[in-house]
């Protein structure tokens, strides 16, 4: 699904202003770290994202359209990309972009909900044990839901926009407990001793499929297990 954003002069009020429509909003996330993290200062010290879909740019240093055939900055999002300019302050044609029906900014060391995208009821849920330093299941509930906290692997990168290819942890907002899986089983946890501790973030968002559903004396417990699988069948997102 695509994704719009704008780009707007940072020094003045009235050019260089665009409409950036990318592939989807992973490779508008991907553009951002290349942008932000190039060797080319010119453009990481031009470019500033001030949110998902709002951008400013110092055409005096370096203007954001250019990042797209400039080597060494961003010339391999060529063709997942481009910018058109629109009006400067003096036109009469209103640009207006598409906002997300569905959005969270994917920030490093936020807390997060993560839910099913597909049936957006489902969500991951941790209950926890009276040994807050046990292991504990994670599952998929329709009634129940766990806030996680979602973190760069690396220290001193909150705030980071996070991408696919990172590697990051998950933890427990309320005890200090981080995600692991079963090695046997795939199944999800949480533990104070995590064997398998990091994630690459676009695992998070692909790698878990639903179990079983649980049963005790005969009755649903209304939760399934939530396994790791090389071949996820579901896709996740946070909410």
């Amino acid at each position: 699904m695509v994704f719009y954003a704008y780009v707007k002069h940072s020094a003045d009020n009235w050019s260089a202003r665009y409409v950036v429509t990318f592939a989807s909003r992973a490779v508008a996330d991907e553009w951002w770290r290349a942008v932000s993290t190039t060797t080319v200062v010119k453009f990481s010290e031009s470019i500033r994202r001030v949110n998902a879909q709002f951008y400013t740019h110092h055409t005096g240093q370096a203007n954001a359209a250019d990042s797209l055939t400039t080597n060494g900055v961003a010339t391999q999002f060529l063709n997942k990309m481009f910018f058109t300019l629109i009006d400067d302050l003096g036109g009469r044609h209103l640009t207006t972009i598409p906002s997300p029906d569905h959005f969270v900014d994917h920030i490093s060391g936020n807390s997060f909900f993560i839910r099913s995208k597909v049936s957006p009821y489902d969500y991951w849920h941790c209950p926890l044990s009276s040994n807050s330093n046990a292991s504990n299941a994670v599952y998929v509930s329709r009634t129940e839901r766990t806030r996680f906290r979602i973190s760069l692997s690396d220290r001193g990168t909150a705030g980071t926009v996070m991408i696919g290819s990172d590697e990051i942890v998950i933890t427990l907002t309320t005890v200090n407990l981080s995600m692991s899986v079963i090695a046997n089983s795939g199944q999800a946890i949480v533990s104070s001793a995590p064997t398998k501790s990091r994630f690459k973030f676009s695992d998070l968002l692909s790698r878990f499929t639903v179990g079983p559903t649980l049963y005790k004396d005969d009755q649903s417990l209304d939760m399934k297990e939530l396994i790791y699988t090389d071949d996820g069948e579901v896709e996740w997102e946070l909410a």
